[in-house]
């Protein structure tokens, strides 16, 4: 196996769940756990397939997922911000509610089952650079990528650039960390809290997008596979950081990656398919055993 094109693959690979974990560090931070974010992506790539299929535009599926994303973001917030639901509820109900749509209207509308592929579907191709290609050592893994590729790298650092040096960023690490100050010093909680999900949204829709238009040019039903955990375990293994969450994104990229290498040896089906699973669970449990000694060593204690 060619090193470099595992790297170029886990990138790849890699991308929407980074893009959903980078949104949900900003939920995360804010003190709402975004168990939707699954339901987010799933939903965007269908209506960024459909938007194409019946458009043939990028532009416009690429605006129509984030903003139907962003309407299912509202409704979440909703539920679980201004009535105060059980978030976590609240999220499943969300993940739920997009696998039952996505699958009820790929049959009533389209009068097919498991996936919707057309020649009329428009995605977007990646990126040759000839002079990137040739930049030893990063060179091979980042050229020939798809654009949205490249703008969750970009997004990588803006995340961290807003969360951490901006008024809006204070603001949520602050209602996170205690939302009676946040209140006490005029911060209006919920506004940022709907704030957050808004972000995580469009951050959900370009991994959705990513998913149906760059990776496949399709949809398949239920496509994310779990991205959307995944993306959450990235966040709690990450120290809900930006670098942290996109660094475990890579690394979970990287699992998957060599699964689909190793689909070309003589190694059963059932053990290739469960490596990045295997791999995230072994992820969470060092992270876990970690933090417990480091709490430790500071003299906390983990009743």
């Amino acid at each position: 196996m060619d090193i470099w094109d595992i790297l170029h693959g886990a990138l790849r690979m890699a991308t929407p769940i980074g893009l959903a974990a980078l949104g949900g560090v900003f939920t995360h931070r804010a003190g709402v756990l975004n168990i939707a974010i699954e339901g987010m992506m799933l939903i965007s790539a269908f209506v960024g397939v459909i938007t194409s299929y019946a458009t043939g535009s990028v532009t416009a599926a690429l605006l129509a997922a984030i903003a139907v994303s962003v309407v299912i973001g509202l409704i979440f917030s909703f539920f679980g911000v201004t009535l105060q639901g059980n978030i976590i509820i609240t999220g499943l109900a969300v993940n739920i509610f997009a696998l039952g749509i996505t699958s009820f209207i790929l049959q009533s509308a389209f009068g097919m089952r498991g996936s919707l592929s057309s020649p009329k579907i428009v995605g977007l191709k990646p990126v040759d650079m000839p002079w990137l290609g040739g930049v030893p050592v990063i060179g091979p893994i980042l050229n020939n990528q798809t654009p949205i590729v490249y703008a969750g790298l970009l997004i990588s650092i803006i995340v961290s650039i807003v969360l951490y040096k901006t008024k809006f960023g204070l603001y949520v690490r602050v209602v996170g960390e205690n939302e009676d100050a946040a209140r006490s010093m005029g911060i209006r909680v919920s506004s940022i809290k709907y704030g957050a999900v808004a972000i995580s949204a469009v951050l959900s829709a370009l991994a959705g997008v990513n998913l149906s238009l760059e990776n496949l040019t399709m949809f398949v039903e239920n496509m994310t596979s779990g991205r959307g955990f995944i993306a959450l375990a990235a966040i709690f293994c990450g120290q809900g950081t930006p670098g942290g969450a996109y660094t475990f994104s890579f690394l979970f990229g990287l699992a998957d990656a060599v699964q689909m290498r190793l689909q070309g040896f003589n190694v059963p089906g059932a053990f290739i398919q469960m490596i990045p699973y295997l791999f995230i669970v072994v992820i969470l449990g060092v992270a876990g055993i970690m933090r417990n000694r480091g709490n430790t060593q500071r003299g906390i204690r983990n009743d």
